[in-house]
């Protein structure tokens, strides 16, 4: 019997699905951890990477018999994570079941409207994990209502305890279990992937931005690090026990901290690893010197978020960045042989044809390798979501399941768009992007033999069909045809 199970509910890309990455769930991975050199029996079922249904899982969690299931969900997995709850419960009332993660600690009130949930985790759910699972099995004096970061009922009504704060030294938290993931199912996006084995590490926590749609700007205060010492002996696990030789650092920020990045290049240079990686981080946080060095250590991509082409959406969105920084961050990166990635997001309340044309018109001028044009996802807890519940701009009921990153379809309206104006604006904006002769003679002429010709062919023929329905099925004739009545619908946003 194990005493606590850790299950990683499944996660759905929507129409991207045969191209997006699939990663070990690190958060989940480092509470397992936690709980496991404390003295618990552990094991991870992880949903997602095993593309596990409905009712292989209900077995797992039979097989498994655990006195305590916990789960973790984003906004676009948290249905799901209900429903493993709701298994769980059916098939051993007595279970104990604990939800975390981000949905849940912008909204712990949505985890006891199906009546499966015991207790929610708040916040970075370590220290908060132990001290429960401590309490749950006798193992202390201390009374429930002092476990900070914990909600629950009590009485029929639901009680949240003082929050934790977060963990501020990194370095006293023990590496991710990933003895307890399938780590032979994970790989990264379809544009990416090598046929290496593929996983992801988090070497820090937080953001020093906060965004007003992200929910790093609820989930922590700050930016916090692994040294890099502790950062290269994880990576060295994973290269020497697991045969890892690509890594997608899935920091909110790697590069806050250019010594600690340098600092681990070169180590990764010193033991001459044969590996490659990817990062997510800012262009404000790029120059010469830690992009050579991040190119020599192996590094292929980079993502940087960019959400707006005007100046004024992003102080709007709160981000701190100028346009030319986006342009000049870019041409740096790819000037070392770096892929660039792109993101761009689409739907902010107060966008209509005129700033989605500006952001379409600066994604072409800045010409990144790949750019994605997001559809505006509201997650409970963060400033946009407030906004968008005070504007009454959900279109239809809201659906968790509906918050994925690629692939969406609109759960909202703007105050100038309907939602099907906003997905044929997405749908244009790939074409426009992805079907100019000069992006598609480049990739050809980077294209390095037939294995990375079918990978980007393959990714980019399943992007293309997206695009075409929503240009078509939303097209202003096809609405004309079928009209929806929105007092948001006005015809020249199409225009």
């Amino acid at each position: 019997m194990t005493d606590i199970l850790l299950v990683v509910p499944s996660f759905n890309y929507g129409k991207l699905q045969s191209v997006g990455p699939k990663c070990p769930n690190i958060g989940i991975g480092t509470v397992a951890a936690f709980l496991e050199v404390n003295g618990y029996n552990v094991a991870v079922l992880d949903c997602f990477g095993l593309e596990l249904e409905r009712e292989e899982i209900k077995k797992e969690l039979a097989k498994h018999n655990a006195r305590i299931v916990m789960t973790g969900s984003a906004t676009a997995n948290f249905t799901l994570a209900c429903e493993i709850l709701q298994d769980a419960k059916a098939l051993n009332p007595k279970v104990i079941t604990i939800h975390g993660g981000p949905h849940v600690s912008g909204n712990p009130e949505s985890a006891f409207e199906d009546g499966n949930t015991d207790y929610v985790v708040i916040g970075e759910g370590e220290e908060t994990c132990l001290e429960l699972v401590n309490w749950l099995s006798g193992k202390t004096d201390a009374a429930l209502e002092s476990i900070l970061g914990i909600v629950y009922k009590k009485d029929g009504k639901i009680v949240r305890n003082p929050d934790r704060d977060i963990v501020k030294n990194l370095d006293k938290l023990p590496v991710p279990a990933y003895h307890l993931f399938p780590m032979e199912r994970y790989h990264s996006y379809g544009w990416l992937d090598m046929g290496r084995k593929f996983t992801t590490m988090v070497t820090s926590r937080g953001c020093p931005f906060k965004c007003f749609f992200c929910v790093s700007s609820i989930k922590a205060k700050y930016w916090r690090q692994k040294s890099a010492d502790l950062v290269f002996k994880e990576i060295l696990l994973l290269y020497k026990e697991y045969g890892i030789r690509h890594i997608y650092f899935q920091d909110d920020e790697f590069c806050v901290n250019h010594a600690r990045v340098i600092e681990i290049c070169n180590k990764i240079r010193e033991h001459k690893l044969d590996l490659v990686w990817e990062c997510l981080t800012r262009v404000n946080h790029m120059d010469d010197q830690l992009l050579s060095n991040m190119a020599s250590a192996g590094c292929v991509s980079i993502l940087f978020g960019v959400e707006t082409g005007y100046e004024e959406g992003l102080k709007l969105v709160n981000k701190p960045i100028e346009l030319e920084m986006v342009v000049k961050a870019t041409r740096m990166a790819q000037k070392y042989g770096i892929m660039v990635k792109c993101t761009y997001i689409m739907g902010f309340p107060w966008e209509g044809a005129a700033e989605l044309k500006k952001t379409i018109n600066f994604a072409k001028r800045v010409d990144a390798d790949l750019t994605f044009f997001n559809i505006a996802a509201p997650y409970p807890g963060t400033p946009f979501y407030d906004e968008v519940v005070k504007y009454n701009l959900f279109e239809q009921p809201e659906n968790y399941s509906g918050h994925i990153i690629h692939g969406a379809e609109p759960l909202l309206r703007t105050r100038k768009l309907t939602s099907s104006q906003l997905n044929y604006w997405v749908g244009r904006a790939m074409l426009e992007f992805y079907m100019r002769p000069s992006y598609i003679l480049r990739k050809l002429r980077r294209t390095k033999g037939w294995q990375d010709f079918k990978r980007n062919f393959s990714s980019g023929n399943n992007l293309l069909q997206i695009a075409v329905k929503k240009t078509i099925m939303n097209h202003p004739w096809v609405h004309a045809l079928t009209p929806k009545s929105s007092s948001a619908a006005v015809p020249s946003t199409y225009s």
